[in-house]
């Protein structure tokens, strides 16, 4: 199933609206916060999502490109920056801006390759696939940000309406989220993953993807604090009330989970290296298909070890060739 390429905007709530992109056999959600002066674009997708899909929203939306002042990238990942070129090119009024720990990602691609997308091999000895490294390089065109998306700071779109920059670390270190109050809305793209990242048809696609686990559990406690109606995210359905409060349990409930089973794994003579846990893990961890799916659970995996080494719980009991191997304390 893909996404229809002519998916029309939806107002969830007065000036809140979604804008579904197709991103393969799974879409990417966008979304136009608009007051009376201005609009704010949360999210670029992929290299071409803008002119294909959210200026055409704009234009159903009765939205000039030139009321767009402000574009937030949540988090460094192609299919949320992929697009930052095309921001720049279609909104010229628009200060674009991203989490201060995630900017040099979104504008240089090399950082991205060594910090984020291959972040695992130095450590770890784990490399990503060949093939998706490939496809993010042809989904992206950097571009330069304007500045930085801080905790707190506040953008005024007109009439009343004030969005707020909120900081969700956890499945990056730089993760913004923005706030909504007069819609009783949060746009958290990526913040929280539930249990498995889903394809367009609900079926699981693949693991929750979080690299650092403490502050994905601040995050996921943070968001129930606020517990706004909406959450609204980049790869799930429009959540309200006990949805979105299920989701953020969920959430919680599989790292728990998951780092069980990575603390039993790794008490087993001669431990474990990453890739080893990866495999025998990715059968029994999620409901999602094991094949081509390892990479993404490697990212959790490598989290949980490194809060388990952090908790002494664990420690790093040599290597085998390049990868270490981690074992129980």
């Amino acid at each position: 199933m893909t996404v229809d390429h002519k998916a029309h905007p939806v107002e969830l709530a007065p000036g809140v609206h979604r804008i579904d992109t197709p991103l393969g056999d799974r879409y990417a959600s966008l979304y136009i916060l608009a007051g009376d002066d201005t609009a704010l674009l949360y999210d670029t997708g992929v290299d071409g999502t803008i002119p294909d899909h959210v200026l055409p929203a704009l234009d159903l939306l009765g939205i000039d490109a030139t009321s767009v002042t402000t574009v937030v990238v949540s988090h460094c990942d192609v299919d949320h920056f992929g697009g930052v070129a095309d921001a720049r090119a279609a909104f010229a009024n628009a200060r674009i801006v991203a989490g201060p720990a995630d900017r040099a990602a979104i504008e240089d691609f090399d950082d991205y390759l060594a910090h984020r997308a291959r972040g695992l091999v130095d450590d770890f000895g784990w490399d990503e696939d060949p093939a998706v490294l490939e496809w993010c390089r042809s989904v992206t065109r950097e571009s330069r940000l304007d500045g930085t998306a801080d905790d707190g700071a506040e953008v005024d779109l007109g009439g009343g309406r004030i969005a707020v920059i909120r900081a969700v670390p956890g499945h990056t270190r730089g993760h913004v989220a923005v706030d909504a109050p007069w819609a009783d809305a949060l746009l958290v793209a990526d913040a929280v993953l539930g249990s498995s990242v889903r394809l367009a048809d609900g079926s699981p696609a693949f693991p929750p993807t979080y690299r650092y686990v403490d502050d994905y559990l601040d995050t996921i406690a943070a968001l129930e604090l606020t517990d706004r109606e909406l959450l609204l995210t980049a790869h799930y359905p429009t959540m309200r009330g006990d949805r979105a409060r299920e989701f953020l349990a969920e959430s919680r409930a599989f790292v728990g989970r998951l780092e069980s089973l990575v603390a039993v794994a790794i008490s087993r003579p001669g431990g474990r290296t990453l890739a080893e846990l990866v495999a025998e893990l990715n059968p029994i961890a999620g409901d999602w298909p094991e094949h081509g799916t390892q990479g993404a659970l490697a990212f959790p995996v490598a989290g949980h070890l490194e809060r388990l080494v952090k908790s002494g719980r664990a420690h790093r009991a040599g290597a085998l060739g390049s990868a270490a191997v981690w074992a129980a304390r």
